[in-house]
C-alpha cells in the first residue's frame, strides 16, 4: 500500500502542470512599440482629465495618449528552471509586453501667431515654454522622467495632460501641432481640434 502510494504521489507530480515566476514557460519576452497615438482637447479637473472644453487657462487641456502598440518577440534566450522529472507542460502566463520607446524630444508649434508671456510666437516656432505637463512639470523635466521611467509612456492607457503656464495675452483659438520623435528613431506628429482659451 505505501508503495502504491509513493507511485501515485509521483504520477500527479509529473503531470500535473503548476504556477511558476516570470522566468518559465515556453515564452520570449515581448517588446511594445508606440504604432498610433489620439489627441484630445478638454479640461484638466481634480479628478482627471475630462472631454468638456474649458476656455479658462486653468482649465484648458490638451490629452496625448497611446492609442496602440505593435508587439514583436525579443528572441533571447531565456533562463528557466530545468526540472528532469516534471512534465514539460507548465503553466504560467507569459510575460507582459515592456515597452521600450523612450520620448527624445517634443515639439508644439501652430500655424498661427500665439501672443502670450509678453511675447509673439510667430507660426511654426517651438511653443514648449508655454505648456506645462500633469500640472507641475515642464516638458523638458517630463522627458527626464520618462527616459528613466519608459513605462510612464509606453503602455496603452499612458497619457500625458498639457496645460498653459499661464493666461495668454490674447485669446487663443487654434489648433497645435505636436511632432515627437523616439529613441529608436521613430517619429510621431499629431494635431489637435480647437484650442480655446480666454486672455
Amino acid at each position: 500500500m505505501k508503495r502504491f502510494l509513493v507511485l501515485l504521489s509521483l504520477v500527479i507530480l509529473t503531470n500535473i502542470p503548476f504556477s511558476c515566476v516570470d522566468d518559465c514557460g515556453p515564452f520570449n519576452p515581448l517588446e511594445s512599440k508606440i504604432t498610433e497615438l489620439y489627441v484630445l482637447v478638454g479640461s484638466l479637473t481634480s479628478s482627471g482629465f475630462i472631454t468638456t472644453k474649458s476656455t479658462d487657462f486653468e482649465l484648458a487641456a490638451i490629452q496625448i495618449g497611446i492609442a496602440d502598440l505593435d508587439y514583436t518577440e525579443v528572441m533571447a534566450s531565456i533562463a528557466r528552471p530545468r526540472f528532469s522529472f516534471i512534465n514539460a507542460a507548465i503553466a504560467c502566463s507569459p510575460r507582459l509586453p515592456e515597452p521600450t520607446q523612450a520620448i527624445e524630444s517634443m515639439v508644439i508649434t501652430s500655424q498661427s501667431t500665439v501672443y502670450a508671456q509678453g511675447h509673439e510666437f510667430l507660426p511654426g516656432e517651438q511653443l514648449n515654454e508655454l505648456f506645462k505637463i500633469n500640472g507641475n512639470q515642464t516638458i523638458a523635466e517630463y522627458i527626464t522622467k520618462q527616459k528613466n521611467d519608459i513605462g510612464l509612456f509606453g503602455n496603452i492607457g499612458s497619457t500625458i495632460n498639457f496645460q498653459l503656464l499661464e493666461q495668454p495675452d490674447s485669446t487663443i483659438n487654434q489648433t497645435f501641432t505636436f511632432d515627437i520623435q523616439f529613441s529608436d528613431l521613430s517619429e510621431m506628429v499629431i494635431r489637435t481640434d480647437v484650442f480655446e482659451v480666454s486672455n
